[in-house]
């Protein structure tokens, strides 16, 4: 479980930073084969970005949940 507090974190900031990288490629690409590759890596990373904020968000929501239970039962 500890190892997914960091993980996760880090998985999502990297994640969407390749989006915004690719983003800027498809930007600044002249060529339009290029610039189709690029917006298809775009939205693959966009998809691995939001599957991992989601992956985060429920993660932190069931560790609150758990706590929050926890605090009731004492």
């Amino acid at each position: 479980m500890v190892r997914s507090r960091r993980v996760l974190p880090l998985l999502v900031a990297l994640s969407w930073t390749a989006t915004a990288l690719a983003q800027l490629v498809v930007r600044t690409t002249t060529a339009e084969r290029e610039r189709i590759e690029w917006t298809e890596r775009r939205n693959l990373f966009l998809l691995c970005s939001s599957l991992s904020t989601n992956a985060l968000a429920l993660a932190t929501a069931s560790r609150y949940a758990r706590r929050f239970r926890r605090a009731r039962r004492e």
